[in-house]
């Protein structure tokens, strides 16, 4: 059985908000974290952190990618997809090619990256997957046509893939994001995310260390019991 502090941990898109606060956390916790990044490299000194290049749109990519961090650490227990992107837009005016890299990247590429990793959790007989979907899947938010589909096509690979992981001890979930104080949210206008505000239930925008705490308690060997669900993770936003 693994212990937390011997897991190896995939976090795609680290170099993002979130992705900074996730690392911190887990490296606090001596966790061996791999880290990928598209563009933005992040730099660590630490033996138990590696970090690794990859367009996870493009197979090719994310098949050596894999290759590479099992090579490193032996090992993945744990993805955590964190990478995306969203190019806002009323519907009729969305161009197909924001339309395409939305859907590549929020949807294909989690699914490319669980289709490389997924033989080595079964051989192993455990692994984690997390997906962050968003309260807009469920929602709906005028001038994200394509960021809502994309997260709300994350909802259904995630059952799916619960159902034909669960025999091996491989947990899969998606957490719905709601407003955080890290990350995409940097792209709204204060006055925006103020009146973003007075529509969450607590009445603040999240904390990345809340996110953390609620994936350590499903990457953990407590969660076994815990797969193919929606963890609604929005301040009663939506329940």
């Amino acid at each position: 059985m693994n212990t937390d502090k011997n897991k190896t941990i995939l976090i795609i898109g680290s170099a993002g908000g979130l992705g900074t606060e996730l690392i911190q956390y887990f490296e606090d916790k001596l966790y061996q974290l791999a880290l990928h990044f598209h563009d933005q490299s992040p730099t660590y000194t630490d033996n138990n952190i590696k970090t690794y290049q990859a367009d996870i749109t493009i197979e090719s990519e994310v098949s050596e990618m894999i290759k590479a961090i099992y090579k490193d650490f032996g090992k993945i227990d744990v993805v955590i997809h964190n990478a995306g992107v969203s190019r806002n837009n009323m519907s009729w005016k969305t161009d197909k090619a924001d339309w395409d890299e939305t859907i590549a990247v929020n949807l294909t590429g989690p699914f490319l990256v669980s289709k490389y990793v997924t033989p080595y959790m079964r051989d192993a007989n455990f692994g984690r997957i997390i997906f962050m979907s968003s309260v807009v899947a469920q929602t709906g938010f005028i001038g994200t046509a394509a960021y809502g589909a994309s997260k709300a096509g994350l909802i259904g690979l995630t059952k799916t893939l619960a159902k034909e992981l669960a025999n091996k001890n491989i947990t899969v979930n998606s957490i719905a994001l709601g407003y955080f104080n890290a990350g995409m949210i940097n792209d709204v206008p204060l006055d925006m995310q103020e009146q973003l505000k007075t529509q969450i239930p607590v009445g603040k925008l999240g904390n990345p260390q809340d996110l953390a705490a609620l994936i350590a308690f499903i990457i953990s060997d407590e969660s076994n019991y815990l797969t193919g669900q929606v963890l609604n993770l929005n301040g009663g936003l939506y329940a």
